[in-house]
């Protein structure tokens, strides 16, 4: 479940969107943003005092500013008046309607996460919803209203697609009994395979490589 500073701030979502936060901690927020302030520092430092490597600092700095605002502009939602999945980034958004979509389903990204898989029909790329992430870090599931809405967009607009929203409000009425992310339905989706990798490449070397 999602602590107390989990709460998004900001704010109120349109009354046609239907916001699907990512599934975040702040603290690891803040933890991103001091390593930033960090390195924006050592490179001032590096600028100031080694004239010779100014021009790794000018290389460096705009790509590392430019990942932090590929990471904090990135953003879901649902446009609820017409059932459209919409995806945005810092290269732009991508948009699928849900009554145009040819595959609708709940997939694993091998890491810890469930993601909501839409995908237009004739198109090679999909559009990924969070719905459930169980980490080292972070163990926290869509809040029980979001997983309704969103069985309820699927009904509405794909009503084919019975499943998923089952799966969706099953999720829901765990939460609402009190029920945590880490033995709800859909944790037997959720696989680990790339972290697992991860952590035994670097139990090998000595160290882990998400440490």
């Amino acid at each position: 479940m999602a602590d107390a500073d989990d709460t998004p701030t900001g704010p109120a979502p349109a009354p046609d969107r239907l916001p699907v936060p990512r599934l975040t901690s702040r603290s690891g927020l803040l933890w991103g943003l001091a390593t930033l302030v960090g390195l924006l520092a050592v490179c001032a430092t590096v600028f100031v005092t080694q004239p010779q490597n100014r021009w790794a600092v000018l290389v460096l700095v705009p790509v590392a500013v430019l990942l932090v605002a590929f990471v904090l502009v990135r953003s879901a939602w649902v446009e609820t008046a017409t059932g459209t999945v919409v995806h945005r980034t810092l290269l732009g958004s991508r948009r699928v309607p849900l009554a145009e979509a040819d595959r609708l389903r709940l997939v694993t990204n091998r890491g810890g996460g469930l993601l909501l898989q839409v995908r237009r029909r004739g198109s090679r790329r999909a559009v990924h919803l969070p719905v459930l992430a169980l980490t080292d870090y972070v163990r926290r599931s869509q809040d029980p209203a979001t997983l309704r809405a969103l069985a309820g967009q699927v009904e509405a607009f794909a009503p084919e697609r019975t499943r998923v929203a089952g799966q969706l409000v099953r999720q829901a009425e765990h939460l609402e009994g009190g029920g945590s992310p880490e033995d709800s339905p859909l944790a037997a989706l959720v696989t680990h395979s790339v972290t697992t990798a991860a952590k035994g490449g670097g139990a090998a070397g000595g160290t882990s490589l998400l440490d």
